[in-house]
């Protein structure tokens, strides 16, 4: 196998010097990996690896000394190509040992792709405030601003979830369901009495990842968002891009307070929300937030499942939209 000069490297960092080098030419020997898996964005990239022999032209930090070409066998992270650039070491008496820093180019790959993770989900945070489908409601989740969304099918009643949330969305999404149906002739006149019994319904997170240490506890506040994502799908009416969601929901229909308000209120600032709905219940605490915790957000407040819909949704569906029977 390749690579016996991990020690070289090692002894190269302290005695040698470091340069950087062009790619004259690059030859494929195979690995560990493939050309797909370089490539591919969903496997751990310290797994990921290719042998290839490399022409280089190495350019000595000293302007005294002349460039000089070398050719090695190393290893890459990410496959290179003709003109490209990588760091080498060599020995100043004797440029033949020479290897390329292939632990620091992985580094440097892992924070690019860092990088990228982070304006991926910066990405994904600002898409409530463009995306207008009806089903979608945006909630605050252990400090971050995600996705609800949903679905239906035809069935015979079932509620099921999926998703990053997965399992946390399961008793928020019962009650939720339960709140809309026995409130379907105020919220929802056109659907027949039997409408929910011959469907199915489906709630997921559809992009973004669950924070880490996102427990029940956080689950709870996501089932007024779930009830204004399931009146949005079957009314056509959107959930005002600007809104976040946050709150449970009592048996009579009430919103029930959540703790954690400061967390809230920093996750759908974060996320890019302008506006965050509120059960009354937690008014007081509302008022006693500080500007800065409150994040410019416009704090709305509603006691009801019907007061969250009209303050949430827009006044008028969707043009096109086909109300279901």
């Amino acid at each position: 196998m390749l690579f016996k000069h991990q020690h070289l490297l090692h002894e190269l960092r302290r005695t040698g010097v470091q340069a950087t080098a062009d790619i004259l030419s690059v030859t494929t020997l195979g690995g560990g990996g493939s050309l797909r898996a370089l490539w591919a964005s969903d496997e751990d990239l310290s797994s990921r690896w290719l042998d290839v022999r490399l022409k280089l032209r190495v350019v000595p930090p000293n302007t005294m000394n002349l460039p000089f070409e070398a050719t090695v066998l190393t290893r890459v992270h990410t496959l290179k190509l003709q003109g490209g650039k990588v760091l080498v070491w060599y020995d100043p008496t004797d440029t033949s040992r020479l290897v390329v820093d292939y632990e620091a180019d992985l580094e440097r790959h892992q924070h690019f792709q860092a990088e990228a993770d982070h304006y991926r989900a910066e990405s994904e945070m600002l898409s409530h405030r463009y995306e207008q489908r009806p089903g979608l409601a945006w909630t605050p989740v252990a400090g971050r601003l995600l996705p609800v969304q949903a679905a239906l099918g035809p069935g015979h009643g079932r509620i099921l979830t999926g998703g990053p949330l997965g399992e946390l969305l399961a008793a928020p999404a019962q009650a939720a369901v339960a709140a809309v149906r026995d409130r379907a002739g105020e919220l929802l006149p056109q659907l027949a009495a039997d409408w929910f019994a011959r469907h199915d319904l489906r709630f997921d997170q559809p992009y973004g990842n669950l924070p880490d240490g996102a427990g029940p506890a956080d689950a709870a506040g996501t089932t007024v968002a779930a009830a204004l994502a399931l009146v949005s799908l079957l009314s056509g009416r959107i959930v005002r891009t600007e809104t976040a969601v946050t709150g449970a929901l009592g048996p009579d229909g009430a919103l029930v307070a959540v703790a954690g308000l400061k967390r809230a209120a920093a996750g759908a600032g974060r996320g890019h929300a302008t506006r965050l709905l509120l059960p009354a219940a937690n008014e007081a605490d509302g008022q006693r937030l500080a500007d800065k915790q409150r994040q410019g957000l416009d704090l709305v407040f509603a006691a009801t499942l019907a007061e969250a819909v009209r303050s949430a949704l827009a006044k008028h569906p969707v043009k096109g939209h086909t109300p279901p029977v």
